[in-house]
C-alpha cells in the first residue's frame, strides 16, 4: 500500500503533464501512487498517461466514461487509491520536492486529518513563480470558523484554493466525495464538509503546492490550463446547503459561522451581479439590486476599474 495516493484529473493538458508527473518523481518521498484521470480531453493526453505509465509503473491512467469535470474524475480517483493520504494535483499545477513527506508527517504528529500547506504562484505563460499566499511561517490549526473567516472581504486568501492532503480512511470512513453537480467551489465545499464532520485540520504555512494563477502576475496573459468558470452564486448555494445539511445538529457558534459566510457569499454574488447588470445596460435591475443591497454596490463601487485608478493583477487565489 503506497503512502500518498495522488488525484489527478486531466482535461486536454498534454503540455502540461510532463511538469506536473516530473514533480512527483522529484519527490523526496518515492512510496506514491499517480491515479490520473482523462476527463475525456480532445487531444492527446490520455496518450501522454498511457507513455508515463509504461515508464513508471506507479503512474495508473484511468477515464471517465463521459465529460464530467473535476469533482467526477477526483471521485473516481478516491474509489481507485489505495494511500494512507490522498493527495490532489490539478494538472497544470506541481508539487515542490519535499512536499508528500513534509505533509505526510506533520499529519502524522499532529494525528490531523485534513494537512494545509501555502501556495506557491506560477505565470505558466512568463514560466516562473511569482510569489506565495503566507508571507509568515507557522503551524495552526485549521476549524471550519478559520475556513469560513478566510471568506470574509478583505481576506488575502480564500482557503477553499487551499489543496491540503486528506488522510484516506477519514474521507472513506465518513463517506465524503466531491460533490459531483459542481465544477466550481467544489474544495470548499468538500474541506466544510470534511471539518463539519469532526476532522481535524492543520496549517503549515510554508509553501509547497505551486499554483498555476489565471491570470498571470508578470505575463498578465490567461493561463491556457485552467477553465474555472466563475460563479458566485455557487457559493451561495452551498452555504445554504452546508446550513440546511449540518445546521440542526451544529453548535450556536458554528451555525452563526455558517450563517455569516453565507451573507459574505451573498455580497460577493450581488456585487459580480451589479456588473453583469452594468454591462449589459440593465440599468432599471441595477438600481433595484443597489437599493437592496447598498454594500453590494459600495463593494462593486471601489473594486470597478471604472471608478479607480490602476489596476494591478487579481490572482485567482484570493478571489472576489
Amino acid at each position: 500500500m503506497p503512502q500518498v495516493s495522488v488525484i489527478m484529473p486531466c482535461y486536454n493538458a498534454a503540455r502540461f503533464l510532463d511538469r506536473a508527473i516530473g514533480s512527483l518523481r522529484d519527490q523526496t518521498l518515492q512510496d506514491w501512487e499517480l491515479l490520473a484521470i482523462d476527463d475525456c480531453s480532445t487531444d492527446d493526453t490520455y496518450t501522454r498517461l498511457q507513455e508515463w505509465s509504461h515508464r513508471d509503473p506507479r503512474v495508473r491512467c484511468l477515464q471517465t466514461p463521459k465529460n464530467g469535470g473535476p469533482s467526477v474524475a477526483r471521485n473516481i480517483g478516491v474509489g481507485e487509491s489505495r494511500g494512507e493520504w490522498l493527495a490532489i494535483l490539478d494538472a497544470d499545477d506541481a508539487f515542490k520536492p519535499e512536499r508528500l513527506a513534509r505533509m505526510s508527517a506533520l499529519g502524522d504528529e499532529r494525528r490531523a486529518d485534513l494537512v494545509f500547506d501555502g501556495l506557491i504562484y506560477y505565470d505558466d505563460q512568463a514560466g516562473r513563480e511569482t510569489g506565495r499566499s503566507f508571507r509568515e511561517e507557522g503551524i495552526s490549526s485549521v476549524t471550519i470558523t478559520d475556513l469560513i473567516e478566510a471568506e470574509r472581504p478583505g481576506s488575502p486568501l480564500k482557503f477553499g484554493f487551499l489543496k491540503p492532503m486528506m488522510r484516506r480512511s477519514f474521507i472513506t470512513g465518513e463517506s465524503l466525495r466531491y460533490s459531483e453537480s459542481l465544477r466550481f467551489a467544489e474544495d470548499f465545499d468538500l474541506y466544510a464538509r470534511c471539518l463539519l464532520s469532526g476532522a481535524t485540520g492543520v496549517l503549515d504555512r510554508r509553501a509547497w503546492y505551486v499554483y498555476t494563477t489565471q491570470l498571470g502576475q508578470v505575463s498578465g496573459a490567461r493561463s491556457q490550463g485552467t477553465r474555472t468558470r466563475f460563479t458566485p452564486q455557487t457559493r451561495v448555494d452551498i452555504m445554504d446547503r452546508l446550513i440546511s445539511e449540518y445546521g440542526g445538529h451544529a453548535e450556536p457558534g458554528t451555525l452563526a459561522t455558517l450563517r455569516q459566510g453565507r451573507e459574505w457569499q451573498v455580497l460577493y454574488a450581488d456585487s459580480h451581479r451589479l456588473g453583469e447588470l452594468r454591462r449589459t445596460g440593465r440599468w432599471g435591475e441595477f438600481a433595484s439590486l443597489a437599493l437592496r443591497h447598498p454594500r453590494a454596490l459600495w463593494r462593486f463601487v471601489s473594486r470597478s476599474r471604472i471608478f479607480r485608478t490602476g489596476g494591478g493583477g487579481n490572482n485567482s487565489a484570493a478571489g472576489i
